[in-house]
């Protein structure tokens, strides 16, 4: 199952963790070879190019040249508090909430396009230092049917998603599922010296983590019958001399784990190594 990511942004408990064979300052980021941090200015995405542009680190701007969809980025201080996605007649619009800590409290998604009015949201209640519960709703205009899912999440020693376990409740079935313990690698993520960018949770992706994704399971099987919704897929990378990925070659699973329905290639350019 492929998804789509933080062109419609991602975030949530920033760390700094060092990465293999090099020593982070506060100035380097992870980069032995600039005293600038190192941001990701293009990336390519199964086909899809995109651009990012900055001032200073916090994004400004990201661009889908393949699809003309423009996002444009808003912070309040050092957090992004909206974004934007304009693209054809639709217009996809989240914003950020944070609690006294800083801490993502509540993201709100609201797609419209002609004839469609859609709305995602999730609510995050912080039960401990490394438990978050996440309620996420979605909903469309025209339409009474509304799906919830309940996600009790582990959180990882630098704030990174762990895993969780997970209900969903729909008008029309029910279901349980879980996230097996996503394993990372040690080296930097691309967006890993974004200003705010790691201060957002969700799933795949939006996992707060400054390190990339080597193995991500989750898995929800419906009550009573043979569908559900999964997401399984393993990465293998290419890294430049500063230990960021260049290239991502990611296969996807189908629901048992075992047989691979598709690969995507993702590929990174930065403004310096």
């Amino acid at each position: 199952m492929k998804k789509i990511y933080l062109l419609l942004p991602i975030f949530f408990l920033a760390s700094c963790s060092s990465s293999d064979n090099e020593t982070d300052t506060p100035n380097n980021n992870g980069n032995g070879n600039d005293s600038s941090p190192v941001l990701v200015t293009k990336m390519v995405s199964d086909g899809d190019i995109s651009t990012f542009t900055y001032s200073g680190t916090k994004i400004s701007q990201s661009k889908n040249l393949t699809d003309g969809s423009i996002t444009n980025y808003t912070y309040t201080g050092d957090l992004i508090t909206q974004t934007v996605t304009s693209s054809s007649g639709s217009t996809f619009t989240t914003t950020y909430t944070y609690d006294g800590s800083n801490r993502l409290s509540k993201k709100k998604s609201v797609h419209t396009a002609p004839g469609l009015s859609a709305t995602y949201e999730v609510n995050y209640t912080y039960t401990g230092s490394n438990n978050v519960k996440m309620v996420v709703t979605s909903s469309s205009t025209g339409s009474s049917n509304v799906t919830t899912y309940t996600r009790n999440a582990t959180l990882n020693a630098d704030g990174s998603l762990g895993s969780w376990t997970e209900t969903v409740t729909a008008p029309t079935y029910t279901g349980n599922g879980t996230l097996k313990p996503i394993v990372y690698d040690t080296k930097n993520t691309p967006f890993k010296n974004v200003t705010g960018y790691l201060k957002i949770i969700d799933q795949e992706e939006e996992n707060g983590s400054t390190h990339n994704i080597l193995d991500y399971n989750s898995v929800l099987q419906y009550s009573g019958t043979t569908g559900g919704e999964w997401s399984i897929f393993k990465s293998t990378y290419e890294y430049n001399a500063s230990n960021y990925p260049i290239k991502d070659t990611r296969k996807y699973y189908d629901k048992t784990g075992t047989t691979v329905t598709s690969t995507e290639i993702n590929t990174y350019e930065y403004n310096h190594l």
